[in-house]
């Protein structure tokens, strides 16, 4: 039976291009397009019953509620989000490499939320930016109508981790919280990170101590070792970024 696939992407260039790449691939039909669609798109999952919804970020971002809605009223359908921006762009990734000490501006702030990571938490089960070759557009849906998380590996930790081990919504991990956990996975301590970042010592175990929570684990050590496993690290001079 082909995977169903219900197409909500507001640019029309964009949604026709994916809707012909999704189209042509074998085992997989867009459902017909209908111009309602992203206005109410509770109903179209509700008429269509798709295995995949394309989901754009701004729908999202308008409406914290959709993706958990969707997943809890239609345990069959999966989140597959559409970013309106390239992998190389992610705000998440520049956090993850930037060179020297990190700092990121008011604008790569909101543009965090618009990332994996929050669609992820929220129970999607992936993300696809703008420029990702047809190829790899086919496997990313074939991998979401499966189960499968579609993320770098990290974050398909982070997301299954924090959407299982308590069984409820956490708290989304912040920009901060993920420094802390690239410095823990170094071996820094909480004097040696507070001097890397620039502040107090007491503020690097309160970010510890939330992003424990937050992860369900028991220690810091566990925190670092699920960064350190998949190789979260801050770039300095001129390495080469790593995972």
């Amino acid at each position: 039976m082909a995977i169903r696939v219900l197409m909500v992407v507001r640019e029309p260039i964009a949604s026709i291009g994916l809707r012909a790449i999704l189209d042509g691939a074998q085992g997989i039909r867009c459902t017909p397009p209908s111009p309602d669609d992203t206005r109410n798109v509770r109903a179209a999952v509700a008429r269509e019953r798709p295995d995949v919804v394309f989901l754009d970020v701004a729908l999202r971002r308008e409406d914290p509620r959709l993706i958990p809605d969707i997943v809890d009223q239609h345990p069959g359908t999966r989140v597959l989000v559409y970013v309106d921006h390239s992998p190389q762009e992610c705000a998440v990734r520049h956090l993850l490499e930037l060179k020297g000490k990190p700092h990121l501006s008011p604008d790569a702030l909101a543009r965090l939320d618009d990332c994996c990571l929050t669609s992820l938490r929220q129970r999607a089960h992936g993300c696809l930016g703008t420029g990702v070759p047809a190829d790899a557009v086919v496997k990313t849906v074939r991998a979401v109508a499966t189960g499968e998380i579609a993320a770098a590996p990290w974050l398909a930790a982070l997301a299954e981790t924090v959407q299982l081990s308590t069984g409820r919504e956490s708290s989304p991990i912040s920009a901060r919280e993920l420094e802390v956990m690239t410095l823990l996975a170094e071996g820094l301590s909480n004097k040696q990170i507070a001097k890397r970042l620039g502040i107090r010592e007491q503020t690097v175990k309160n970010h510890v101590t939330r992003t424990m929570e937050k992860l369900g684990v028991q220690n810091r050590t566990e925190v670092g070792l699920l960064a350190a496993r998949y190789r979260m690290r801050l770039v300095q001079g001129g390495d080469a970024p790593k995972g």
